[in-house]
């Protein structure tokens, strides 16, 4: 049974090639499911939108936008992701605290900002957004 997600606040993305744009940038390839949920809650607020893993009562806030005018975006933390010239992963949401989380091929992972280390939530995107609840 699938889970219902309200996502407040949408933001439209402003340049409709924005994701592909990204993907040759950044030499990083994104999944397409995961490429249509960015398109359809660009910048959004989920609810329910908590989780347990990888420890209790976490957090998902909101998506990063794709638009890179807008204060909370995917460009405004990039930089914290690219190692040698390459992004490791990708980071798509913020828990407001300063943590992200972050895709990498599939697997979906938390990144605590204290001390740089990232652990695995779900193997994929859709698991992980099954996990959220109240």
């Amino acid at each position: 049974m699938s889970k219902t997600i309200s996502w407040k606040f949408s933001q439209p993305l402003t340049n409709a090639n924005v994701l592909d744009d990204f993907e040759i940038d950044y030499c990083f390839k994104m999944e397409s499911d995961f490429k249509e949920f960015i398109k359809n809650n660009n910048a959004a607020y989920p609810s329910p939108n908590a989780f347990d893993k990888p420890c209790k009562n976490l957090v998902f806030s909101n998506l990063l936008s794709f638009n890179k005018e807008d204060d909370e975006s995917v460009y405004s933390v990039i930089n914290l992701f690219v190692k040698n010239g390459k992004l490791t992963m990708l980071p798509f949401a913020t828990d407001g605290f300063g943590n992200m989380i972050c895709i990498k091929g599939k697997q979906i992972l938390f990144w605590n900002h204290e001390n740089g280390n990232a652990q695995i939530v779900a193997d994929s995107l859709g698991t992980f957004l099954q996990m959220l609840h109240e």
